[in-house]
């Protein structure tokens, strides 16, 4: 039998009697095919930091940096979208993280809660990596929790991914060849889904992706309904290139070029998962509502698709497992970084905080992190934890008192 190996949310598959010299060839051999390729000539430049796509104001903010005039378009409107609201309004946010095929999870959770017939119309709905593909369908609402629950219970995972061969790692730059993905996420974002995040977005309601430009190092937020209202097919392709980029783990996926067009400049940048930055976020950092909330109350519901606690296995001392464990464990503690931020954000500004994560009574042991039946079984681990309302913690597990 092939012994699987894992490297973040990926699985390659191995044969167990590689011995090290074998793999420690095999490692160096990358590294010097890797030094020898070559990628086609960029059309980049940093001024494109600062240039509006599609000749637009307003579809994107840096995260971390709110230098750019453009950027305190989304402070005014931000503030103005909660100042206007009536004072028995009770304003939602919604956050999806990352956590790759576990967005089934979260998947799980908007389903029930449609059922259950107390799903709110968020406010604001922001995403990363899997949370962005998921953050598309809880934006639009319970009318697509269909599509959303066949998308991580119908679709097997191989339909997406696929290992590329030795030469296409580099000639893709990538290990997995993610077309049918790509195919999959462009078949979705329709015509007619753009029409949906305009008419939505004329409402006041705010639906941010967050991609990782690896030019600048910065987190993009993108402001999604916005960029729909635009109205072309070229809005249409950048929709779908953002959700893409920011499921596109670096090394595992293709990085995705994202052109940049004001009308007079033409650049491209490079953009991959939103999770590099961050595993889940709100609202840019550097914005704050401490004078326009005061008056109504805010609740933040955090989905975290993965888990908060450490776990115990015994790990093999070998290349690949020690690869896996070290990198899975960065993930964790990044994500119980994001939340904590979240928390104490809510806290200083007197907000509801309400966080669900994949917790230890999720029984894994059997199940084969990539397959179908794994996302099933986690769908319905969230579906079931939503409908007993046993879901929803109202501080992260690791401050809990």
């Amino acid at each position: 039998m092939m012994k699987p190996v894992m490297f973040g949310q990926l699985t390659l598959v191995r044969p167990p009697n590689l011995c090290a010299m074998m793999r420690a060839l095999l490692v160096v051999s990358l590294l010097i095919l890797s030094g020898c390729s070559s990628s086609p000539q960029r059309n980049a430049s940093q001024e494109s930091e600062s240039m509006n796509p599609l000749a637009t104001q307003g579809l994107r903010y840096w995260d971390g940096d709110h230098q750019n005039p453009s950027d305190h378009a989304i402070y005014r409107e931000m503030l103005e979208l909660i100042g206007n609201k009536d004072e028995d309004y009770h304003f939602q946010h919604l956050a999806l993280s990352g956590g790759g095929l576990d967005g089934a999870f979260s998947a799980g959770i908007l389903n029930a809660w449609s059922d259950a017939g107390n799903r709110p119309e968020f406010d604001v709905v922001s995403g990363i990596s899997t949370g962005a593909i998921v953050s598309v369908f809880a934006y639009l609402g319970s009318d697509y929790d269909e599509d959303l629950r066949r998308y991580y219970t119908d679709t097997p995972p191989a339909e997406m991914f696929k290992l590329n061969s030795l030469f296409k790692v580099f000639s893709r730059n990538a290990l997995i060849n993610t077309e049918g993905f790509e195919l999959k996420v462009r078949t979705a974002i329709d015509a007619d889904m753009i029409e949906r995040l305009a008419h939505e977005r004329e409402k006041g309601r705010l639906l941010l992706i967050g991609t990782t430009s690896l030019d600048n190092e910065k987190m993009a937020l993108w402001d999604i309904g916005r960029i729909a209202q635009v109205g072309s097919e070229d809005a249409q392709t950048l929709i779908q290139d953002i959700v893409i980029a920011s499921s596109s783990i670096p090394g595992a996926f293709p990085a995705k070029l994202i052109n940049i067009d004001d009308g007079e400049q033409q650049f491209d940048e490079l953009h991959v998962d939103g999770g590099v930055s961050r595993q889940v976020f709100l609202i840019p950092q550097w914005l704050r509502f401490d004078s326009a909330s005061g008056h109504l109350g805010q609740t933040i519901y955090v989905i975290r698709n993965g888990s908060l606690v450490p776990r115990y296995q015994v790990t093999e001392n070998d290349l690949g497992e020690v690869s896996r464990r070290s990198l899975s464990t960065i993930i964790r503690n990044q994500g119980i970084g994001d939340v904590e931020f979240i928390y104490f954000y809510s806290q200083h500004h007197g907000l509801d905080f309400q966080l669900a994560h994949i917790g230890p009574d999720f029984d894994r042991d059997e199940l084969d992190p990539h397959d179908l039946e794994y996302m099933r079984q986690l769908y319905q681990y969230g579906y079931d934890k939503a409908s007993d309302e046993q879901l929803w913690l109202t501080e992260p597990p690791s401050i809990m008192r």
